[in-house]
């Protein structure tokens, strides 16, 4: 049985506020380094020089970003590898 599952909360009337909330308990940079093409995986590791965080993976419109984090500053992925530091994406905190 995967890890996610096994951390599945029933739902109940305590928990059933949280079932809107779209955060979760973060995966670990193994598993979000698994999902990322060749061509992500170089771009990542190149901006970890520089000090970039691997934080999260992005899918919407089938569009898929790696979201990468340095104190505030916000850069993402393509899938080509394509590393766009002007990106407009809002961090929850």
């Amino acid at each position: 049985m995967s890890s996610a599952i096994k951390n599945t909360k029933p739902l109940t009337r305590e928990n059933e506020i949280d079932r809107d909330e779209r955060r979760h308990d973060c995966p670990s940079t193994h598993a979000l380094w698994t999902q990322l093409s060749v061509a992500q995986q170089a771009s990542v590791s190149s901006m970890h020089n520089y000090g970039y965080e691997l934080s999260f993976i992005r899918t919407q419109d089938e569009i898929t970003q790696v979201v990468m984090l340095l104190n505030e500053a916000v850069i993402a992925i393509d899938k080509e590898g394509t590393i766009n530091t002007q990106v407009n994406i809002h961090i929850r905190k």
